[in-house]
This record gives structure tokens, sequence and C-alpha cells, in this order.
């Protein structure tokens, strides 16, 4: 290997850049053209560049928020050998795209309070707590927020956890189709004023009769959702966190839900 001039060292080490991104960094060594070691001013992010990168200021701070203005990718492999995101980054991207993406944010009113905790920002953090999860990786499992704590509205190690496809569609709000009426009620057209009671079990709809007022539709539909919710809990006992099945099995269905 050809050795450095010393002064080609002394020209760089030390020397002050400017970034398209990033800010300012400072070279601390300079070893050869494709192997200069430079700190970023503003992070403190230490990193290798190339002199070609470092003149263009093509140089990247990892530890500046750079994913939707929050999240911080420090030095964690995003992708594949495949090239690929890995698993853990695209549902750490798709986190923070639903609390910080202006146009999804817009789309769903369902998360336009959503927020993600300090540490769940930073990617490091988040992917070592995914891989020490229940349920992380296994195929059609999801991330949840709401089912430890009922209306949550932050990402965070303590309010999340991975539950089976099942389980979430439990709780999916079909917004468009409910109405005026309380959860599982749906008015009758008829003469007489009357309600009726349905709910969802396995794709299917299935009616629980007819009322006289919306409040007795609701304490139908309520009596069979709960008892729907621990008939699922008890199936994935042995699978879920058990956090999960506890909060299943005392899970209240409200009116105002």
């Amino acid at each position: 290997m050809k050795k450095v001039d010393e002064s080609t060292k002394i020209k760089y080490v030390g020397k002050v850049f400017s970034t398209n991104f990033c800010g300012d960094l400072v070279v601390l060594e300079y070893h050869r053209h494709n192997h200069v070691v430079v700190k970023f001013l503003e992070t403190g992010y230490i990193t290798t560049v190339s002199m070609g990168n470092l003149r263009k200021g093509n140089c990247r701070d990892k530890l500046l928020p750079m994913v939707f203005g929050v999240g911080i990718v420090g030095d964690e492999i995003t992708r594949t050998s495949t090239g690929t995101h890995t698993k853990e980054y695209a549902l750490w991207v798709n986190m923070l795209s639903r609390c910080y993406n202006v146009k999804v944010k817009n789309k769903s009113q369902k998360y336009s309070t959503c927020k993600v905790s300090e540490n769940f920002k930073y990617f490091p953090y988040f992917k070592e707590w995914c891989n020490n999860q229940i349920g992380f990786g296994k195929e059609g499992w999801q991330l949840d927020k709401d089912i430890l704590i009922k209306g949550n509205v932050l990402y965070s190690e303590h309010t999340c956890t991975f539950i089976p496809q099942e389980i979430n569609k439990l709780f999916t709000m079909r917004e468009s189709k409910r109405g005026d009426y309380p959860l599982g009620v749906h008015k009758v057209v008829s003469v007489k004023e009357q309600y009726q009671a349905q709910f969802w079990k396995d794709s299917k709809l299935q009616y629980l009769g007819q009322f006289d007022t919306p409040e007795q539709s609701f304490l139908a539909y309520k009596q069979q959702k709960e008892l729907r919710v621990k008939e699922v809990a008890n199936k994935w006992k042995e699978q879920i966190d058990v956090r999960v099945y506890e909060a299943l099995m005392n899970w209240v269905v409200e009116i105002s839900d």
C-alpha cells in the first residue's frame, strides 16, 4: 500500500468542510483518498468518507433526524443482501410515517394525534426492542399500540406489542359504515322504529336481534363482542405476550368506543 505523504495529512487533518444537508464536519484522520475519518460538528458523529464525497458535500450524519424529520437511523444496517429493507427498518419507517407523514395523517383520522416515543425514534433502539418481543417476525403478526392501553396514541416500548392478525381484526373500526349509532347498532327501516344489533365473527355478519332503543341494541352487541374477544384470547393464549392476554380478558366494550 502506498504510504500517504505527510504533507497531505497536514493539508486535510483539522480542516472543516460543509455538507449539502448535514452541516459542517471536520477531518480527524487522513489515511488515503477513500479513507478519511471525519466528525460532524453538530452531533459528534464519526464516520469514514472518501475525498470525492467530502469535496462534493455528499456526507451523511446518521445521528440527525432525517426520517420524516424525527427518525434517527444511526449505524444500523437498513437493507438486506438483496437490497430490500430489513423487516425492522420497514416496520420502523411505516410507524414513523403514520405519525409524521403529513399525507398519511391527512388521509387517516385515527393517526392524527399519534406520536412516537423518543426511544422509538432511534432506529438502533427500536430494532433491539423488536428482536426481544414475543411474536416479532412471525407471519401475519402486527405491531399494536392500542391493546395494552385502550385509546393509547403513543408508540413506545411500554405501550406496544406484536399480535396476530386475527386479534388485530377484532378491533378494526368500520367508521365509514357505522353511521350515527353506537358500535354494532343499525337502524331498521320499517314503520316501527327499531334497532338491530349485529357483529362480525369469522368475516361473517351475525344478527343478534331487534330492539326498541340503540342502547338496548348496543348491550346485546357488547355482550357478544366481549365473549368473542375472550374466545380469541384463549385461542392464542400460549403464543401471545401475557400482557396482551390479560388485557384481552379484561377488555370492556363501551358505548363511546
